[in-house]
């Protein structure tokens, strides 16, 4: 097959950006009403201070989770007569790649107590990264014979590894 085009899931970015707008509705109830109230109140205890910071941490990091993955985590893979091109979902930017400046590609799979969630992340030679989650694409389970039909050097698989609060170890950079 010389033509390919990954599905992109747009039901999965409306619920990412619905829990954007959720999550930064809930920061401005906690800053406007949460906190005058906890400062009403002038006996500090160890719960209070704990329940500011516990509130602080989900109101400001989830909108920024949110927000890195929306910006993130939206390309279309197009492969036009042996030829890759990434799309932005959301913008329809059309961006030709050439071969020479992809690393290779490489599977993981980050598991969770439910579910097994496959990736395959693209490294250019550049040195910079871009994941293609399984949930983001209708046809995902043809996206890596189609990268290896097309001669794109598989790296092989990957551990899923924590390095930070949001980001992860990448085995072939």
């Amino acid at each position: 097959m010389d033509n390919f085009k990954t599905n992109y899931n747009y039901i999965v970015f409306g619920l990412r950006l619905l829990f954007l707008i959720i999550f930064i509705g809930l920061f401005f109830i906690f800053i406007f009403k949460a906190i005058p109230h906890f400062l009403a109140d002038n006996t500090f205890s160890f719960n209070l201070v704990l329940g500011l910071i516990a509130g602080l941490f989900l109101t400001l990091f989830l909108p920024y989770r949110f927000i890195k993955i929306l910006l993130t985590e939206r390309n279309n893979i197009i492969i036009r007569n042996h030829q890759l091109f990434l799309i932005d979902s959301i913008t329809s930017e059309e961006r030709f790649v050439n071969k020479s400046d992809i690393k290779g590609f490489s599977t993981s799979v980050y598991q969770t107590n439910a579910w097994d969630f496959k990736t395959i992340i693209f490294y250019f030679s550049d040195g910079k990264k871009i994941e293609f989650p399984q949930f983001l694409y209708w046809n995902f389970k043809e996206i890596e014979q189609q990268l290896i039909d097309n001669r794109i050097l598989y790296l092989g698989h990957e551990p899923y590894r924590w390095k930070w609060f949001d980001t992860r170890h990448y085995l072939f950079d």
